[in-house]
């Protein structure tokens, strides 16, 4: 069964504070394996259309529409090892690397 949720990019801001913050908050070796989960749930049921998201508050994990994604950042080119971190309590978002 998948579960949809949706979030509107129009009404997030960009951060560069949401990545630290959440390392703060549960630590690294934490933070890291959620965001190996996302790019676990891309390989597995992505495409390259498709960009995979991590929710914060629940360490959830879900794909958007990359387009819309690089419509709404403004890059040209959104690579694989992308992660697009959401936080749904302070609305922003911000776009992770895995290194």
């Amino acid at each position: 069964m998948k579960n949809f949720a949706s979030f509107n990019l129009d009404e997030c801001s960009l951060s560069n504070e949401l990545w630290p913050n959440f390392i703060n908050k549960i630590g690294i070796i934490k933070a890291k394996l959620a965001v190996s989960q996302s790019l676990d749930l891309q390989r597995m049921q992505g495409s390259n259309s498709t960009l995979p998201v991590l929710i914060l508050e629940t360490c959830g994990t879900a794909l958007v529409d990359s387009k819309a994604v690089q419509n709404y950042i403004g890059l040209s080119y959104l690579g694989q090892g992308m992660v697009l971190i959401f936080s749904s309590k302070s609305k922003a978002i911000q776009l992770l690397r895995d290194n």
